[in-house]
């Protein structure tokens, strides 16, 4: 330590005290400085003073400071550099101009770019102190590059504390944490820091994995510290009694939390939401739907980076729950609980492991993700199918409120994609069929359908409207009962303000009809047949006049009373409508056995002699595009019209 003129060195204590020491600190540390401030801290009694102080000095400096925040957390007093740190976290997360990112970042944010793809000028930064010097002028570090050398002093202060309530001081940290994570969760290198705090703190054994390359200022820690000096302050008591569980609770909180954190923030690229398991699961289920030749989203998440790092992450986290001994049971208890204990926005530090909840949207996530390692990644699994049904069915009320609500379809697209991996994932389950044949679960049947339904005909992702739309569909047809099924197209057709579900609808009653009226079936019932025949054929309702008259009036539905935009609103149904009446003409023996024409008997129009077609076809004819000076005229609307046409002569054409 020579340049004993330096004044770092001339001022060193006990020339001054502790005090004043860091006064002088403040006004000559610079850059070139901190190798000799490292060669400083090396002294175990200085550092324990003033190292408390010296974090926010320092981490303006970054990265150059990175060896010396360390020499803090190693040797300062832990209870008080703790504090610091956790303050530091605190005010990350604070709404002034030096911890807010600009709306350029923010717009990064949404369009789904990384750290690894985002400038670092872009992100917001601490100044750098004017006394630095010129030789060193740049913009101080980023966000993302003080949350990562915070959370590192973390990994090295907590093991260091000998206190019989060292919960207290971790539940502190951790609740500092997650708000600053919230606003960087895109962040790779954020991630991984918060992914490394945990595995520490948890007591992990395995070999970490290989550090991925970083584009912050902040390198990773590769080479092993030297040993930390003990708690200046440790006792000699032992652990209070359920300190060990509550600390385990309050890491498995975290991680629930910082689950949450990170499937939420996921962007939309290329239309893959979030993890995609939804739509994974269906390409795995049902291959014949994969388009030829296009990439399947399987495989994107093979073949594109940044998908297959979510893979990566979501991965590490559920290897952490392993480690923290957050079993399948708990995610599934928790996911059961009322969020009391989540709501609780009381300042008192939890004194028992009962105490501490865990996040529901971040315990279904890594359900999921444990359910989809199973499923897509032939991971093993030593979940039962038992346990699916009645976890599924409880959550949607729980995560998406009444049907009714006004915000339905518009939850994020990961806890919208887990539902309906979840809702597929059941459907594989055996005693589907069991727990929908007992009355007592109608009414979860029918609120279900009404969940996805409206899912697939709102949500903004057209992936996993296509994959709701398919849910809904296979739990219709599920259920056992034909008139619950009937009931529920017909209240969809008449009451549902989605022109696209309403087609839907016609598309369920088309599959219907096709089930309960097989190639070869007779027309008529079997009057020769014995009593007990006759109870164990007893006809669908589907292949019954009933059917039909039971939907028609809402089914073929007359534009005589409709304006133009009403019109052009229900084009997608009359084409569905079309197409399900061109295939009871054709159909062998449909037009009989379903009494079409007894249906047409009941619809509303303008003579007495119209049918439904001449009624369409009228209205087609009234509302016809006369050019580009219309209102509504566009080209969608012309292919419509002409699709319209088509059908409408089509279908005359069997008629005669």
């Amino acid at each position: 330590m020579a340049n004993n003129d330096n004044p770092l060195i001339k001022a060193l204590p006990p020339a001054v005290d502790y005090l004043s020491y860091l006064t002088i600190l403040e006004y000559n540390l610079t850059l070139e400085q901190l190798p000799l401030l490292h060669d400083i801290l090396q002294d175990t009694t200085l550092t324990a003073n003033i190292g408390w102080d010296l974090v926010h000095l320092l981490l303006p400096l970054l990265p150059e400071s990175q060896s010396c925040l360390q020499d803090v957390a190693r040797l300062g007093n832990p209870r008080e550099v703790i504090l610091k740190v956790t303050e530091l976290l605190e005010a990350l997360n604070a709404p002034d101009g030096n911890t807010v990112e600009d709306d350029e970042e923010n717009e990064d944010q949404v369009e789904g770019r990384d750290s690894q793809e985002r400038p670092d000028e872009e992100d917001a930064s601490l100044p750098v102190p004017e006394h630095v010097g010129d030789s060193t002028a740049r913009e101080g570090p980023s966000r993302v590059s003080q949350f990562i050398a915070l959370l590192d002093m973390l990994v090295i202060l907590h093991p260091r504390i000998k206190t019989k309530y060292p919960s207290r001081f971790l539940s502190t940290s951790l609740q500092a944490v997650l708000p600053a994570f919230a606003t960087l969760a895109l962040d790779t290198d954020a991630i991984d820091a918060v992914l490394r705090l945990i595995n520490t703190l948890a007591g992990t054994k395995r070999p970490r994995l290989p550090p991925r390359s970083s584009s912050t200022q902040v390198p990773t820690r590769a080479v092993q510290l030297p040993p930390a000096a003990p708690d200046p302050e440790a006792t000699e008591e032992s652990l209070a009694p359920g300190e060990t569980a509550l600390k385990e609770k309050l890491l498995q909180s975290f991680l629930t939390f910082v689950a949450e954190g990170y499937m939420s923030s996921l962007p939309v690229d290329d239309d893959t939401p979030a993890l995609s398991w939804s739509t994974r699961l269906l390409e795995q289920l049902y291959p014949e739907k994969n388009i030829p030749g296009k990439r399947t989203i399987r495989k994107a998440f093979e073949e594109i980076e940044a998908l297959h790092r979510r893979d990566s992450t979501i991965g590490q986290m559920l290897a952490l729950t392993r480690d923290l001994n957050l079993a399948l049971g708990d995610l599934r208890r928790a996911l059961n609980e009322s969020d009391t204990l989540a709501n609780d926005e009381s300042d008192e530090l939890p004194t028992s492991a009962s105490e501490v909840p865990l996040s529901r949207p971040g315990c279904l996530y890594l359900l999921c993700a444990s359910y989809a390692s199973a499923v897509l990644f032939d991971a093993p699994s030593k979940e039962s199918p038992e346990t699916k049904n009645a976890t599924f069915f409880s959550l949607l009320s729980d995560f998406l409120g009444p049907p009714s609500s006004s915000t339905l379809g518009s939850e994020s697209l990961a806890l919208i994609d887990s539902l309906l991996f979840f809702g597929h994932y059941t459907l594989q389950s055996n005693d589907l069929r069991s727990f929908l044949e007992r009355p007592e679960n109608d009414p979860a049947f029918t609120q279900t359908l009404q969940y996805f339904s409206i899912i697939s005909a709102i949500t903004p992702s057209a992936a996993l409207r296509y994959v709701a739309h398919l849910l809904t569909s296979k739990i219709l047809h599920a259920h056992p009962n034909d008139l619950m099924r009937l009931s529920f197209i017909k209240d969809t057709l008449q009451h549902c303000p989605y022109e696209n579900l309403k087609a839907s609808a016609v598309g369920w009653l088309k599959d219907e009809i096709l089930t309960a009226n097989p190639p070869g079936a007779p027309n008529t019932p079997n009057n020769s047949s014995t009593e007990e025949t006759k109870e164990k054929t007893i006809p669908s309702i589907f292949a019954t006049p009933t059917c039909i008259a039971t939907l028609a009036p809402h089914l073929f539905l007359s534009p005589a009373k409709m304006d133009k935009d009403e019109f052009y609103a229900h084009e997608g149904f009359f084409l569905a409508a079309l197409n399900l009446y061109y295939l009871l003409l054709t159909k062998e023996g449909l037009n009989e056995k379903l009494d079409l024409p007894g249906a047409g008997a009941q619809l509303e129009g303008s003579g007495a002699d119209d049918g439904w077609l001449s009624l369409l076809d009228k209205g087609l004819r009234n509302f016809e595009d006369r050019g580009p000076g219309e209102e509504r005229g566009t080209v969608e609307n012309g292919m419509h019209m002409i699709l319209l046409e088509g059908m409408i002569a089509m279908c005359k054409d069997k008629e005669t």
